[in-house]
């Protein structure tokens, strides 16, 4: 079934961000009534902009933008490859025009491909002050923020639109708190696309899932949801998990459509299920200490730079997934598939699962406050 999304461009106040290749694709309680199954069709929404610090707003038309700067060069780090992609395309286009925007005074470097090193390094020379900006997952951050935890649980949201819409909101501002005490700032972060799981066999109801072999990142509430499914989560380093699935030690794995292409998984699986159990976050983080040392202008030139690079990514995205959807299903014979009605209904037990784990390990206020907005922006 070929995936349709809507594009909701609604523009409000600070947002956060994020890229697909370079991340690695690699409380409150649930609802009690069991809301009904997404289908493959999840919509998309253009998150809102990061607050600028000057009174010039962000805009969406950046034809014949000027923003009268200072000089400043800051370096960019992205652990993945992003040639070819939604965000990869955007990124190069708004490298150039930011330097366009300034008569050339704000240029930023980038190094793709961990040409500066793999995501942990990244973000740990973002805080040190090695590099200026980290692009990439939140996962790789939760070693500096624990408190970003809470956008891995599972099972919350029925399309990417109800995703950016909370983080659009006052979670943003919270998760900003946790960011600044580790010496961090968040530019951005938002979501193009669900987390989705390619299997050797198809999954058509909940008995398909007891006991199948699943690789999972080595994230302990990303196994947790799954145990809680039945099925049997592995972690395995990314670049292992190609000939695992091709051997048959594994049964499944799950990402979002990049990755799944990128690494060639459409070679050696021959079904693909519409989960939809993770939105994939991608952020720009800057160094807190850095980004309150811009002038003005400077701060609305980066903000700029993140929201257009955000927004075109969001418009975008749709259209790539559906390209990818369709070059697997007419070259590989990749079958798909929504998500059986008996799985949806065992989602809420297994996001109460993670939810009851993670209120062990950070704020519990803070993990009822999102679980709390994601239900609200559910419902609406």
């Amino acid at each position: 079934m070929k995936r349709k999304h809507i594009i909701s461009l609604a523009l409000a106040l600070v947002m956060v961000f994020s890229l697909v290749a370079c991340g690695g694709g690699d409380t409150g309680s649930t609802p009690t009534t069991t809301p009904a199954a997404p289908a493959a069709t999840g919509t998309t929404t253009t998150p809102a902009a990061p607050a600028a610090s000057t009174t010039t707003e962000l805009v969406d038309d950046t034809t014949g933008l000027k923003i009268a700067c200072e000089p400043i060069e800051l370096s960019m780090g992205c652990s993945g490859t992003i040639d070819g992609t939604a965000s990869g395309d955007a990124v190069y286009k708004y490298l150039e025009e930011i330097k366009q925007w300034t008569d050339g005074n704000f240029v930023i470097n980038f190094y793709p491909s961990g040409q500066l090193g793999g995501d942990a390094e990244l973000i740990e020379g973002v805080q040190m002050g090695s590099v200026d900006i980290f692009m990439g997952s939140p996962s790789a951050q939760i070693g500096l923020v624990p408190e970003l935890a809470i956008l891995d649980i599972a099972g919350l949201y029925e399309n990417i639109e109800q995703c950016n819409e909370v983080l659009s909101g006052g979670v943003r501002d919270q998760l900003e708190t946790y960011y600044n005490k580790a010496g961090l700032h968040l530019g951005s972060a938002f979501s193009t696309s669900f987390r989705i799981t390619s299997s050797n066999k198809a999954i058509n109801s909940l008995a398909d899932l007891q006991g199948l072999n699943i690789r999972t990142q080595e994230n302990k509430y990303h196994m947790a949801f799954w145990k809680a499914l039945g099925a049997n989560p592995t972690p395995l380093a990314w670049g292992e998990v190609y000939i695992a699935l091709q051997q048959n030690m594994l049964d499944a794995q799950e990402n979002p459509w990049v990755s799944y292409v990128g690494a060639k998984i459409c070679e050696v699986q021959s079904n693909m299920t519409f989960t939809n159990h993770i939105p994939f976050i991608l952020t720009f983080v800057t160094s807190n200490a850095k980004y309150q040392s811009m002038s003005d202008a400077q701060k609305q030139a980066l903000n700029q730079f993140f929201y257009s690079v955000q927004k075109e990514t969001a418009e975008k995205s749709p259209a790539d997934d559906e390209r990818m959807q369709k070059m697997c299903e007419d070259t590989y014979g990749l079958v798909c598939a929504d998500l059986a009605p008996d799985i949806w209904a065992a989602y809420p037990a297994a996001t109460q699962a993670v939810v009851d784990l993670m209120k062990q390990d950070i704020d519990p206020t803070l993990v009822d406050n999102y679980v709390a907005a994601a239900k609200a922006a559910v419902g609406n």
